[in-house]
Formats: structure tokens, sequence, C-alpha cells
């Protein structure tokens, strides 16, 4: 059976550029998309393979992995090839310095000129899955907050039966969320973590609490 499939259009919001270092340079009219990023950061980068991007290349199902004629044909799907039916490339990188549109990152095997499709940030929780005490369905996405770097993702609590027989300690209450890395706390671990920032503000200079409270009257 044929199917016809509707084309879409992607457009590049950056190059790969190689010069003496590699680094992706954003057009001028996704600046914006850029605020946020932070020297340090890790990255999705999303690349369209132009120079793959062939009818021929297109139609190419299953390859030799590592193009060595050894190893036996596989699907493109269980391999990196760039012989797929869209000329897609993923790649985890390091953001080593920022300069203007320019993001410094580590050395990849895309050439010079490559398209950048998207750049998305390296979450632990969505790219490196692992077994979690919170399932994702349970999760408050909605109520997330983030603070500074750290995300706090409470957990759903309406749909839990028999939490009588279900003890603090046992109970995980928060995803957390440091840039990249993902931990749980329990209730039990929740309660202490408010209780040592409770004490680490009420140890702040005098000054700067008075500071805060002022802030916090004149807040709208």
């Amino acid at each position: 059976m044929t199917m016809n499939f509707e084309p879409f259009k992607l457009v590049p919001v950056g190059y790969v550029r190689k010069d003496g270092e590699t680094f992706i340079e954003i057009l001028p009219e996704f600046r914006e998309a850029m605020d946020g990023l932070a020297e340090g950061d890790w990255i999705k980068l999303i690349l369209w393979f132009h120079a793959s991007d062939t009818p021929e290349r297109r139609n190419v199902l299953k390859v030799h992995p590592y193009n060595n004629p050894e190893n036996p044909l596989r699907g493109v799907f269980a391999t990196r090839s760039p012989y797929r039916p869209n000329p897609v490339a993923l790649y985890t990188v390091r953001i080593h310095r920022i300069e203007g549109r320019r993001l410094y990152i580590d050395d990849i095997d895309a050439f010079d000129e490559t398209p950048v499709v998207d750049i998305k940030i390296f979450v632990e929780r969505y790219d490196c899955p692992k077994e979690v005490p919170i399932e994702e369905r349970e999760a408050h996405i909605r109520k997330g907050r983030m603070i500074g770097e750290v995300n706090l993702i409470p957990r759903k609590a309406e749909h839990l039966d028999e939490l009588e027989e279900v003890s603090p300690e046992e109970y995980d209450a928060l995803i957390l969320e440091i840039g990249p890395k993902t931990t749980t706390l329990t209730a039990k671990e929740l309660a202490e973590l408010i209780e040592a920032l409770k004490d680490v503000y009420e140890n702040l200079p005098v000054e700067i609490k008075d500071k805060l409270r002022t802030h916090v009257m004149h807040s709208p």
C-alpha cells in the first residue's frame, strides 16, 4: 500500500559554522529564542543533513552500520546513518561560550553550513530516562515552578488511594530538576528541605531581609 504524505515546512534557525572552532550561528530573526541559554548548558541540536537530502539517499532503508560492509545490514531506524527518509540528525553538546548570536560548542561531525532546525535544552528526565518513583502521568507539570536553575514539579495526589497506609518516607512528593539533573524528594525529605531553607533565610543579613520584605510589599 502506497501512502501519499503532505509535505511540511522546516526553516533553519541557524547554521553550523566551522572556522577553527565549531559554533552555531543563530539567524538574527531568532536571536530572542537564545534568551535563557548559558555557558555550560547542555543542549540538544536538531540538524538537517542537507548533503544527504537526495531522492536516492532518502530511499535507502538499510545500511551497514558505521559504513562497514562487514557489519550486517540493519534498518536505518536502528542506526545513526545520515541516509534516512528524513535526514535529521541529533546531537547533545555543551555550550562553551556565547558571543552575540554564536553558540560555541563541542566539535561535531556535521559539515560546515549544515542547517540547524531546532535547539532544545538537555533534560535528564526526558533525554536519559530511568526508573523514577513519580511517573510522568503523575507529575503536575502545570504546577511546576522554575526558580533560577531549579525546577520544582509536584506530584498529583487526587487520584491516589489508601494514602493512610503510605508513610511520609515512602510517598514521593516532588520532582526536583537542577539544570539537566533530576532527582525525587519524598514528603519527609521535602519537609526537611523546607526547614533547612527557613534556617538559611533566617540567617540572611538583616539588611537583605528588609529589602526582600520591601520587594514583596511592592510586588503586584
